[in-house]
């Protein structure tokens, strides 16, 4: 880590060095370095024997960007019929990262990171525009469940999502004017394929039976098959030329035919006729004709509200209904939460053919209405923070209900209770010394046993800047990024965790 550090340094030096003579370049090349290492013993007392031992863990995440994240338009003049070429998200970058790891292999070289998040392009006529390039979008997603307790960068908003869509190519034909109560309306205009689609390759008929061919000379494969070497998997079709081996040999049927000559319409408003009293947002988006991929009809609303400081009020539903579908079922899911600083609530309900309703995907099997709720205390440590109460204390109260309504009519009947108590202060002995006491208590019901509980205790105690030493009692364990009704994965009751204790040291760069 030394040798890493002094290395960092000398590159952070350079480079200064090099920028300094420019001082718009220097503001604009942010050399970013962060890394941290920890050695922890720690002991774990089962169940399955007691297990002990060193932990080394390191990270890093060294960038020097070459071209800063930014949205980059098209220059044009003051004037007001123009056309406009948005780059979102363009940047580019060397970098090196290594995640929290305990791996031998400290090397990990720089690698060109980059990307361009999307393009937009439009023709202004004054307050009207008419899009050009991305796709528009035939979506409605205003309804999404909040995030779980415990959740960090790995939390998947898509795996909880409802959100009906279908694809098109098009145009979006749209009147925006900022100063008219922030509105933006327009028509989106979209086909499902255009002159350039083709059928989709032939593929294998699973319905018939496949029959085992061993050949001993190459062999062309004729037009309506496609054959399968049993040992390495490849598969041969039409023209290809197969080596000696022994093959699945299978008939073939049509693909997917070409896609083209279906059209698609939508319908998008947003608006702010009292400022951040009161914002709406509305789209309607529907296929027009039968064959259209994935075709449907979905329409999704919002209403948010910040009436008073710190206070904010929203809703939002979203419904869509499958056309190509024998079941004919309308879906739809719906969410409303309110936050005032320190306390936040919300309730969350969608229909069978949703995740909360307990929709599989993989069997298409549908569940029923079903429901989350949620309400929250919470107070953050930075005084700067809304939530705020006493500087130094991190502290709240999480309570959730995860499919309330399938537990609740369940043979036997469960009620899906979940609860986080949390709390942490830290206490300054001077400008660079602290001490902070934490505790974290969770509680769930159904479990294996009646109730589940997990919770862990510790200290952190830091001498000096960067530097902290922690020791820490836990027992029980829990999953992170998940709505479930048991998020408990081992419980301190009922001898499924008998606890473990950790000490460790982290040094931060």
């Amino acid at each position: 880590m030394k040798k890493y550090l002094l290395v960092s340094l000398t590159i952070l030096f350079a480079a200064a060095f090099v920028w300094a003579a420019d001082d718009a370049a220097t503001a604009d090349q942010n050399i970013a370095i962060e890394a941290d290492a920890a050695v922890s013993w720690g002991i774990d007392f089962g169940p399955g024997g007691i297990r002990h031992g060193f932990n080394n863990e390191a990270s890093w995440k060294v960038k020097f960007p070459i071209y800063k994240k930014a949205d980059r338009t098209s220059t044009r003049g003051n004037v007001p019929v123009y056309g406009e070429v948005v780059l979102e998200g363009a940047e580019l970058s060397l970098l090196s990262e290594r995640k929290e790891s305990n791996e031998k292999n400290d090397k990990v070289p720089f690698t060109v990171d980059g990307k361009v998040k999307g393009l937009k392009a439009k023709l202004v006529f004054y307050d009207v525009y008419l899009s050009a390039f991305s796709k528009p979008n035939f979506s409605a997603n205003y309804a999404e469940i909040w995030k779980p307790i415990d959740n960090d960068d790995d939390y998947e908003p898509k795996d909880y999502r409802y959100k009906p869509a279908f694809d098109g190519f098009g145009t979006k034909l749209g009147y925006a004017n900022k100063d008219l109560l922030g509105l933006d309306v327009g028509l989106k205009f979209g086909s499902d394929g255009n002159w350039k689609s083709e059928d989709g390759k032939k593929v294998i008929d699973y319905s018939t039976a496949p029959t085992q061919t061993n050949i001993l000379t190459e062999t062309k494969i004729a037009a309506d098959e496609i054959w399968v070497n049993i040992v390495t998997g490849k598969t041969y079709s039409k023209d290809d030329t197969v080596p000696p081996g022994t093959y699945l040999q299978y008939k073939t049927k049509a693909g997917d035919p070409a896609q083209h000559s279906k059209y698609a319409i939508g319908f998008d408003l947003s608006i702010k006729p009292l400022d951040k009293m009161l914002e709406l947002a509305l789209t309607v988006n529907s296929t027009l004709n039968k064959g259209y991929s994935k075709g449907n009809v979905n329409f999704g609303a919002e209403v948010k509200s910040a009436p008073v400081d710190g206070l904010e009020l929203k809703a939002g539903f979203d419904g869509g209904y499958a056309f190509a579908t024998t079941t004919k079922d309308f879906d739809w899911d719906t969410v409303f939460t309110a936050q005032y600083k320190w306390v936040g609530a919300g309730v969350y309900v969608g229909s069978a053919g949703t995740v909360i309703g307990g929709y599989d995907a993989d069997t298409k099997t549908r569940g029923r209405v079903d429901m989350a709720v949620f309400a929250k205390f919470e107070t953050k440590a930075d005084k700067d923070d809304a939530t705020n109460l006493v500087e130094g204390l991190d502290a709240g109260v999480y309570v959730g209900m995860y499919q309330l309504l399938a537990k609740l009519n369940a043979t036997p009947k469960e009620f899906p209770f979940f609860a986080k108590v949390w709390g942490a202060y830290t206490i300054n002995i001077n400008d660079s010394m602290s001490i902070k006491p934490f505790a974290n208590v969770w509680l769930e019901t159904p479990h294996a046993q009646k109730v589940g509980l997990a919770y862990d205790v510790g200290v952190t105690y830091s001498p000096a800047e960067k530097v902290e030493v922690t020791a820490k009692w836990s027992q029980g364990k829990i999953k992170e990024n998940k709505h479930e009704v048991k998020i408990i994965e081992k419980s301190a009751t009922g001898g499924e965790h008998y606890g473990a204790f950790v000490l460790s040291l982290t040094l931060t760069y």
